[in-house]
């Protein structure tokens, strides 16, 4: 995780962990076992390579002098992973076999307020791994991408979790009427701008080039007008989120209309599927739109969930001709708004349909991550998402009833954890400052067999970082893997040790005497008979657990770090139990590599850098999820 900010445009975690590929159940075998170190180089094979931090860059630094240097054709600039100052240029000076890759978590500090970037394409350009902080102050502030005939502009992994201000015509980003190549947008978190998120209808109408616009793996969060805007032909949206769980920021006129995605333009063979839209909001817009202006066009949606609590038609065909010409096909729609689609469509309503399950394609973003400090509707009309508490998801303060721990780090190796409580953690997913992550391979917790409760998290060190829980009851035990000499421990507010945070349950009440090996990797272990139950799992309570079955663990699975030079975490789930293999790892002298991987029987959570991770397990990997490039090889027994 990243540093978190003391300012009025604090989010949900600092990247909002829309970084994380989602791969789940038949997903893990088309995509990631055959693509998961597909994307380790970047694919418009430049002839030169430069690390702007050998060229002087460092922290805190002003960035846009390095990039307007050395940006340019035939050149990959790469940006060391960390925190820079961003004065809203330097990504414009290259039209061909050019790249501008993060390497790592790169966050760049929205100083200049408004910024305007032409990214214009002869050949490819790439920009890879960039997270934008502070609100776009009006001017219209965009990433305009333009791309020629044979140009091919490829937007991976940048997000703008803060997006603009009331009235500031911004948006993410913008295809002109006059882009012809193709447009590829993967893999992007944005969220709180005024005049659309992605704007990319305008090279289909009869005066537009014609480019493809492809939309893959994004999360659009509140975002006025519409999320997602296409309209040329053979564009696609495919495996992305739309949520709309407020009121969005108005447009220069005061408008609200925040709509889900909208078909604007009349290009042919357009596609949507493997999407949701969460409308749970009920003053937003219409979760998709066929426009009268696409009238003549043509296209498919197809497995798309709804979730609309709207008055507005679930899929809304505007003047009852665009839709003729579109096919619809298992599409599920809930909610307790208005369920319509149009007549030639083939849809699932109500009880009977699937319900979103409001996974972003890179992490959990069902909860409110509102970076409204001035909002009047601090309770948030979503209550779906929040693991834990229930109450308002904006309180700053601990629930009732419970303390609140923030566990922070100064910039280090960085560090991973592990604590057990004898009541409910909840880690607090949804705070300005400080919060966690959440749980897909962030910060979780869960209970254990024994009612006692376990969370776990990371800390990348990349700067100051943080993570919250509220906890009831006393903490039993804690263990830090890693740098942990830079982890800071702070119980409502005052810094303690270690050892004044734990209560010692080896005395005072005897039903936590036997229990307590949930945490028996830490250092205070007051249970006799569990200590030894082998694996140190954070909920493994049963001393039968862990290593009874390792006969049975027939299946391989490795991660192979060395595929790239930068950090990959990942997660890990399987039907049946897995284990880590040391006979099947190696590891480097890195210091990531020597961070201890989590086990809880059938999920493996862990980092990997220039090494490779090992595990045996049985039953079938039902998904796989990696921030970071790995090569993943499976070997499964036959029966």
């Amino acid at each position: 995780m990243a540093k978190r900010h003391s300012d009025d445009s604090g989010q949900k975690g600092q990247l909002n962990r829309r970084d994380y590929m989602r791969l789940s159940g038949a997903a893990v075998g088309a995509a990631a076992l055959g693509g998961v170190g597909a994307t380790t180089s970047v694919a418009a094979a430049p002839e030169t390579v430069v690390d702007l931090g050998q060229q002087g860059l460092s922290q805190g630094d002003t960035i846009d002098p390095y990039l307007e240097e050395y940006v340019d054709n035939g050149v990959e600039v790469r940006v060391p992973e960390g925190e820079y100052d961003w004065d809203g240029d330097g990504f414009t000076g290259a039209t061909r076999n050019a790249a501008i890759v993060g390497q790592g978590e790169v966050i760049l500090n929205n100083v200049a307020g408004d910024y305007y970037q032409t990214i214009k394409a002869s050949g490819t350009v790439e920009i890879r791994n960039f997270t934008i902080r502070g609100r776009a102050t009006g001017n219209s502030s965009r990433f305009r991408l333009d791309a020629d005939d044979d140009g091919h502009i490829i937007i991976d992994n940048v997000n703008f979790p803060d997006g603009g201000e009331e009235g500031a015509e911004s948006k993410a980003f913008y295809a002109p009427r006059d882009h012809a190549g193709v447009i590829e947008i993967r893999n992007c978190y944005y969220a709180n701008f005024d005049d659309n998120g992605i704007y990319a209808s305008s090279p289909g109408y009869s005066d537009g080039a014609g480019g493809q616009v492809i939309v893959e793996n994004c999360t659009s969060h509140n975002n006025n007008i519409s999320g997602i805007r296409i309209g040329s032909p053979d564009s696609i949206v495919r495996n992305c989120l739309v949520i709309n769980d407020k009121a969005p920021r108005t447009s220069p006129s005061g408008y609200q209309n925040s709509r889900g995605i909208r078909v604007r333009a009349p290009g042919e063979n357009q596609l949507i599927e493997d999407t949701e839209i969460i409308h749970s909001y009920d003053g937003a817009g219409i979760p998709i739109q066929l426009h009268g202006t696409a009238e003549g066009g043509s296209g498919t949606i197809k497995n798309v969930r709804i979730l609309n609590n709207t008055s507005n038609d679930a899929i809304q065909d505007q003047e009852g001709e665009t839709a003729e010409t579109w096919t619809g096909t298992n599409i599920d729609i809930t909610g307790d708004g208005n369920l319509s689609y149009p007549s030639n469509f083939d849809a699932t309503t109500g009880s009977s349909a699937e319900a979103p399950t409001g996974e972003d394609p890179q992490g959990d973003t069902t909860v409110d991550t509102s970076d409204d400090t001035d909002s009047t509707d601090s309770d948030s009309s979503d209550s779906s998402g929040s693991t834990g508490s229930t109450d308002s998801g904006s309180s700053e303060e601990p629930a009732e009833g419970t303390d609140r721990l923030l566990v922070t780090t100064s910039p280090s190796d960085g560090a991973t954890y592990e604590f057990t409580a004898s009541g409910e953690i909840t880690p607090r997913y949804d705070l300005e400052q400080y919060n966690a992550n959440d749980d897909s391979v962030g910060e979780s917790a869960s209970q254990n067999d024994d009612g006692t409760w376990t969370a776990t998290g990371a800390l990348s060190g990349a700067g100051s970082s943080g993570d919250s829980f509220d906890v009831a009851g006393d903490i039993t035990a804690f263990s830090i893997s890693g740098d942990s000499d830079a982890v800071s421990l702070l119980l409502n507010g005052t810094e303690v040790s270690m050892d004044d945070l734990l209560v010692d349950q080896s005395s005072g009440d005897d039903q936590q005497t036997d229990d307590s090996s949930s945490d028996d990797s830490s250092s205070d272990d007051g249970s006799s008979d569990d200590g030894s139950s082998d694996d140190g799992s954070s909920d493994d309570g049963s001393s039968d657990d862990g290593s009874s079955d390792a006969g049975d663990l027939t299946n391989v699975l490795m991660l192979d770090g060395t595929v790239s030079d930068d950090l990959a975490q990942y997660k890990v789930v399987v039907s049946g139990q897995i284990e880590r293999s040391d006979s099947i790892s190696s590891t480097t002298d890195s210091p990531w590599d020597e961070i201890e991987d989590r086990v809880d029987e059938s999920t493996a959570t862990g980092v990997v850098a220039k090494g490779i991770d090992g595990y045996r397990f049985s039953g079938e990997l039902v998904s796989f999820q990696v921030k970071g490039h790995v090569d993943l090889t499976v070997e499964q027994a036959t029966q």
